[in-house]
């Protein structure tokens, strides 16, 4: 529950706040990024054994997601520039072409709802949010209660007029509150859980919400090796598949180095010496259950199944015929062989409000062809196999441009008569 002093601390540390200039706010978020990559600090360490004790996540696998989640916040000054034209935006009007000078404001206070299913990502939307001269009051999830509040104490010792500006809550789902108060809402979690939220959001208040998502690989010809496989495997084992990110599927061209079988087989191999390194998490009955029917789908179905054997650590089902099949999750992938590459945006057009990022290995001639075409379907990412965990600075999430959706612009024209000024 959030009461109206918690409201009148974040309002007035905000104005304190919209104060500052913005490469100020920056590096003092660059120091809490140094203490959280430094694996020894007091903060870092416990939020390393809370997560993983609270999820059941492996630490191997939380202390790689947690540096990942770190340096993306790094790149907040790039993702400025990008957004904004120049983060000196957020400070003062800045020349614009035309002769337009324009200034932009973040929305005061940024609302964070979260969901649990990747730890981490707070970090990078309360430090956008701080960025942008705004207070947060973040909502975590009931499943990842932990690293907000973490986040938020490193801060608060890093710099306490930025902690100041920061308070970490829980609240009813049908509490509307929070909702009134807030500039700008950004939430995360499954597709009724962001309606719910959307209802609640009043008209005129920004709402970006991120729901379900599907993701999937495309492995060119050339770059069908083990080595490929070993870097899909990662992709796969990270977070369990949890991710919106997390492929489900990938689709291998026929005619390289193995054969679209021969790499899902190679794909086993890799899952199961990340089984010893990063074992899978704890599963609910609900995903147990899905995991053991699609399992015995495969048995009938599939033209090959490689399967961990005596509990449901991983799974790799191949079919030759291609199509898109949605994984029920927790390291379970398909695979399926297409003659091109070419072929994949048919397959996945039937989901194209769904889709977003494709971890992608092959020739960078096929990787931008790919991408147009799996952009007009509606694609917003094409990444590295071994590397969809770990987004790009300039990520625009879903496709939206990130800090752009929660400023807004004022814009001073030019005086084109002399004397209407």
């Amino acid at each position: 529950m959030t009461t109206e002093a918690v409201y009148e601390r974040l309002a007035a540390a905000q104005r304190a706040l919209a104060q500052r200039p913005v490469d100020a706010i920056l590096a003092a978020l660059d120091r809490v990024c140094r203490r959280w990559l430094d694996r020894s600090d007091p903060v870092r360490r416990e939020a390393e054994a809370r997560i993983a004790a609270g999820t059941g996540l492996a630490p191997a696998m939380v202390a790689e997601g947690l540096d990942q989640m770190i340096r993306r916040v790094r790149g907040l000054p790039e993702l400025l520039d990008a957004d904004l034209g120049s983060r000196c935006a957020l400070d003062r009007f800045v020349e614009r072409p035309g002769g337009v000078r324009s200034m932009a404001f973040g929305p005061g206070l940024l609302v964070c709802v979260f969901s649990g299913n990747v730890p981490g990502i707070p970090a990078f939307d309360i430090a956008l949010g701080l960025a942008l001269k705004s207070a947060c009051l973040v909502r975590p999830a009931a499943g990842e209660p932990d690293f907000a509040p973490l986040f938020a104490r490193s801060v608060a010792e890093v710099d306490p007029g930025l902690g100041e500006c920061l308070h970490v809550a829980r609240w009813a789902h049908d509490e509307a509150g929070p909702y009134r108060r807030a500039g700008a809402v950004l939430a995360y979690g499954s597709d009724p859980s962001i309606a719910a939220i959307r209802r609640l959001v009043p008209d005129g208040v920004r709402f970006v919400g991120h729901g379900h998502r599907l993701s999937f690989a495309c492995i060119a010809a050339p770059a069908a090796t083990a080595e490929t496989a070993s870097r899909l495997a990662l992709d796969v084992a990270m977070y369990d598949q949890q991710g919106c990110v997390s492929p489900h599927i990938a689709f291998v061209e026929r005619g390289g180095p193995l054969s679209p079988a021969e790499f899902a087989r190679a794909v086993a191999d890799a899952l199961v010496e990340l089984q010893e390194r990063m074992p899978r998490g704890r599963l609910t009955l609900a995903q147990a259950a899905a995991l053991r029917g699609a399992r015995d789908e495969a048995e009938f179905t599939a033209d090959a199944c490689f399967l961990s054997t005596g509990d449901l650590a991983w799974a790799v089902v191949h079919h030759e015929q291609p199509a898109f099949r949605p994984s029920p999750l927790g390291r379970f992938l398909y695979t399926c062989a297409v003659d091109r590459l070419a072929d994949v945006a048919d397959l996945v057009a039937p989901h194209a409000a769904l889709l977003q990022t494709v971890a992608f290995a092959g020739p960078d001639a096929d990787r931008l062809a790919l991408a147009e075409a799996l952009g007009r379907m509606g694609v917003t990412r094409v990444a590295q196999v071994g590397r969809v965990q770990e987004v790009h600075p300039l990520w625009r999430h879903d496709g939206r441009p990130t800090a752009g959706d929660l400023v807004r612009w004022v814009d001073v024209e030019p005086v084109v008569s002399p004397g209407l000024g």
